[in-house]
């Protein structure tokens, strides 16, 4: 692990703003005229999902000076708001105003699960916001979603079931299941964490619901790559003959929904070489 996850912590700041409070990890430098790296989590996460990732990924290539590198809280999640708009397109206009707040006018946004979804709609709501793009595992390509394991974060209740989740993520049990079982049971099972990711919820699978069966590539997108573990069974990969030419797709095998964490080093590559 590149950074602890206690130092990213407390290094959170929380921004207030219409719509806020939103809280964002910030770190890289921030005046140097590159539009930064902006990593948006799925369902159940926060910034935090992304500790293997963010000092990774300010420090780019070897001997470069670095980038900016965000990774905020969505409503409902984290320090973040427990307002939650309606429907994922107002989460991506929400997440436009902290960036906004941030002082960000455009960004690579790179999307997990739920994130991802958000961040398509992100870049076809706001197209001169975003730059290029990475969805890892993105909800809402025509693949399935697994909408009973995401009902079953909203009614965690004992450590076994942790066990049992954190196994269907990771496409097998990680090296620090227990660990991660116990975080896991400590935030959900809290009630003023489960209200506001049962209200997600619904909108989520709303969203899902009405989305097109096929994903229309022929929409304006910013450049994009997707990344996808081949174990995931909660967002399984796409059909790679359903994916336009342009568009790659990197298959990991062995991974389950949590590259970013299960192949971090992979991963951290594969996003360096895109956002360059």
């Amino acid at each position: 692990m590149e950074i602890e996850p206690e130092r990213l912590l407390a290094g959170r700041r929380v921004l207030r703003f219409a719509g806020g409070p939103g809280g964002a990890i910030d770190r890289g430098p921030k005046d140097d005229g590159a539009a930064p790296l902006l990593l948006i989590h799925g369902f159940g996460g926060d910034a935090l999902s992304w500790q293997f990732n963010v000092q990774a990924l300010v420090k780019g290539v070897a001997g470069s000076p670095g980038r900016r590198v965000l990774a905020v809280d969505l409503p409902g999640h984290g320090a973040s708001t427990l307002d939650i708009p309606s429907g994922l397109g107002g989460v991506a206009d929400w997440v436009v105003r902290l960036m906004d707040a941030l002082g960000v006018e455009r960004a690579d946004i790179v999307g997990h699960s739920m994130g991802g979804r958000v961040s398509l709609l992100l870049a076809e709501r706001h197209p001169d916001r975003v730059r290029r793009m990475s969805l890892i595992a993105c909800a809402g390509l025509g693949s399935r979603v697994d909408a009973a394991f995401l009902q079953a974060l909203c009614t965690l209740e004992t450590l076994d079931q942790a066990r049992g989740l954190i196994d269907r993520l990771f496409g097998g049990a990680p090296p620090n299941r227990e660990a991660l079982a116990r975080a896991f049971l400590a935030r959900l099972a809290n009630p003023a964490a489960r209200a506001p990711l049962i209200r997600l919820l619904d909108r989520l699978v709303a969203d899902i619901a009405a989305a097109p069966p096929q994903f229309d590539w022929t929409q304006p997108l910013p450049p994009l790559q997707l990344i996808w573990g081949e174990a995931d069974d909660i967002v399984p990969p796409p059909d790679a003959g359903a994916l336009p030419p342009h568009v790659p797709l990197h298959r990991l095998p062995g991974v389950g929904h949590m590259p970013q964490a299960q192949a971090a080093t992979q991963v951290n590559t594969l996003l360096t070489e895109f956002h360059q």
